[in-house]
């Protein structure tokens, strides 16, 4: 008698019994399925990390009764036509920048970027510490949209050609930019030229620009940007932003009360193992940008302080006076800053 049968026979039968003891959420067909697009590009960290992981912590966390389809970033349609389809009810789900919707909506103007970083996940605490929650549902439901929530985002650098070491080296320059930052640039005496962000490395190439602000270092060295801008602002003159995630009205309102808690904490688990790993790539990426060749120019505190100034100018003098919301906003989001130990000039 061959005493591995009886081993063979003991294995057999653990592994059909656990194939009924193991819940098969894919077997099932979900309760509710929302198509989300995200703003972040295939391949990319903060789409894998991030996105596709929310995904996955929606379906166990909810036993597999909502699925979240992701595609990201100009699979369905262009990052800028997110938000007003998801307004629409005509997409379930977005991971955006609501500045998007900025042109239909003043108060959602610099929604992501803040005029100074005093910690790097301001944006995320003001959200759900500060009562940023309340005040940004408020805005958001006016147009059909659940504002789910947000998730860090690194901040942005100055990718030139030419080195940029202050606020003083900006003026003349043809700088491609957008939002607060466009705004903020101008104001320094920059010359912002405006182009979608696939443009970018093209326009550097070209010589069409001198410099650009886009995104993050993780996704601006997907691009390539290293081989065209030779030089890098550091630290990022806009810190503790934030993306945004919109759901339509009509699709959460079809959530079981039960559910809704469990996409939420899906959300913020998925939020905080995607920072942590945004970071560490971040600076895996500076050492790697020196050795290819690339200067990192650091920026003193004085000229951080003219940027930061020259961004709250824009701020207060611009949108809230466009936004009684923007303005009241804005108050909530200082006094954020004041508790940090942020003070304006």
């Amino acid at each position: 008698m061959n005493p591995f049968n009886n081993v063979r026979a003991l294995v057999s039968s653990c592994l059909a019994a656990a194939s009924f003891a193991t819940p098969h959420f894919s077997a099932q067909a979900a309760d509710i399925t929302w198509r989300l697009q995200s703003v972040a590009g295939a391949g990319t960290t903060e789409y894998r990390n991030l996105v596709e992981r929310f995904a996955k912590e929606v379906n166990q966390r909810t036993n597999g009764r909502v699925e979240v389809k992701t595609f990201p970033a100009g699979m369905l349609m262009s990052s800028a036509n997110v938000v007003d389809a998801v307004s629409k009810g005509t997409l379930d789900v977005g991971h955006t920048y609501l500045v998007y919707f900025s042109g239909k909506e003043p108060a959602l103007k610099a929604v992501n970027e803040w005029p100074a970083e005093v910690n790097p996940l301001q944006g995320y605490n003001w959200f759900y510490e500060g009562g940023g929650a309340e005040l940004m549902r408020k805005i958001v439901a006016r147009h059909n949209m659940h504002f789910l929530g947000v998730s860090p985002l690194l901040g942005e650098q100055i990718w030139s050609k030419k080195p940029i070491k202050g606020v003083d080296d900006l003026k003349g320059v043809k700088v491609r930019a957008a939002g607060l930052a466009a705004d903020g640039f101008a104001r320094l005496g920059a010359s912002v030229v405006a182009l979608p962000g696939e443009e970018v490395y093209t326009a550097l190439q070209r010589g069409v620009v001198d410099a650009v602000e886009f995104t993050t270092m993780p996704v601006n060295y997907g691009l390539g940007l290293q081989e065209v801008a030779k030089f890098v602002s550091v630290p990022s003159y806009s810190g503790g932003g934030t993306s945004d995630w919109v759901v339509s009205q009509a699709a959460w309102n079809k959530v079981p009360a039960d559910l809704k808690p469990k996409i939420e904490e899906a959300l913020k688990v998925a939020s905080m193992d995607y920072n942590a790993s945004a970071v560490a790539e971040e600076k895996e990426l500076m050492v790697k940008l020196e050795k290819s060749g690339v200067t990192l120019v650091k920026w003193p505190d004085s000229e951080m302080r003219k940027m930061e100034n020259a961004r709250l100018a824009v701020m207060k003098d611009k949108y809230a006076v466009e936004s009684k919301d923007y303005a009241e906003k804005l108050d909530s989001q200082l006094k954020f800053l004041g508790k940090l130990g942020y003070r304006a000039n």
